[in-house]
């Protein structure tokens, strides 16, 4: 930035002869980061619905796109600082126990930031297992012929 004293007044001098060289000022912009994370339900049943959501450390100046690395996009509006997705837990298997589903953010564009940070961790959802009854049935002949 630089200015120059184009004139003067006042002051009751008797001869006031401003310098014509300019004041000259630099300004360094530090890139403020912003932050994203993401979080989800901490524990759902088999089949039921997991609600992943993106938070922002400042608000975001235009939209934000949030792709996950299950293949859910979350979209956080222009001025807000999170958005949320429902995804589907798996479904019941009466062979196989539930477990941990687990999401990370591969992708975020949009937001008008200067430097935007993505945090690595995983969101980690514990999805409980559903008792499943199996039922074995056997039945025979009462006799059976010999030969």
């Amino acid at each position: 930035v630089s200015t120059t004293i184009t004139g003067t007044t006042g002051g009751n001098f008797e001869q006031l002869t401003p310098s014509t060289e300019p004041a000259l000022t630099t300004i360094t912009d530090s890139k403020d980061a912003t932050g994203l994370s993401l979080s989800a339900s901490t524990v759902v049943a088999e089949g039921g619905s997991i609600v992943y959501t993106a938070n922002l450390t400042h608000a975001a100046g235009t939209p934000v796109t949030v792709t996950l690395s299950n293949g859910a996009v979350i979209t956080i509006a222009a001025n807000a600082t999170s958005g949320s997705v429902t995804v589907d837990a798996p479904k019941d298997d009466a062979y196989i126990d539930a477990g941990k589903v687990s999401a990370t953010i591969t992708t975020a564009t949009g937001g008008n930031f200067e430097n935007l940070v993505t945090s690595p961790a995983a969101a980690v959802t514990e999805v409980t297992d559903t008792i499943n009854i199996s039922t074995v049935s056997l039945t025979a002949n009462g006799s059976v012929a010999e030969g």
